[in-house]
């Protein structure tokens, strides 16, 4: 493996034909990147406590929490609910009580809670609203 990459944890989105496709990334300091013509574009970040913060104009706003063990819960969506898990071998997972079980992504690298965060409060969330508006 690459040196360079080894403190970076890849987000990578399932479609719904089954595809994966890399989205962004976790570097080693808890920065969230997302993928822009082949960059990647600071959006957020995680913490040590587990939080998940987004950029946003004027600072940062928090979206949600994460577990060592995977589970991600949202603060704003349904009302703050668990909204999905990430299995050991890195399989990101949106579901419980309201959703349906589905497998939306994969994650890859030590940071793979954190990863499935990101995927689940952020990144989704954004290309759902972006989609909604299109």
């Amino acid at each position: 493996m690459n040196h360079v990459l080894t403190d970076r944890t890849l987000i990578y989105k399932r479609t719904e034909n089954g595809e994966e496709y890399l989205l962004g990334f976790i570097d080693g300091e808890g920065r969230i990147y997302r993928l822009r013509w082949g960059e990647g574009v600071p959006v957020g970040r995680v913490t040590a406590d587990g939080r998940v913060l987004r950029q946003v104009t004027h600072g940062e706003r928090e979206l949600g929490t994460f577990t060592p063990a995977g589970v991600v819960r949202s603060h704003g969506l349904f009302q703050g609910g668990e909204l999905g898990w990430v299995d050991a071998d890195g399989v990101v997972n949106r579901g419980g009580l309201i959703l349906g079980e589905e497998e939306v992504g994969r994650v890859e690298g030590p940071m793979q809670a954190a990863a499935a965060a990101a995927l689940l409060l952020l990144f989704l969330p954004e290309e759902a609203e972006q989609s909604r508006g299109a």
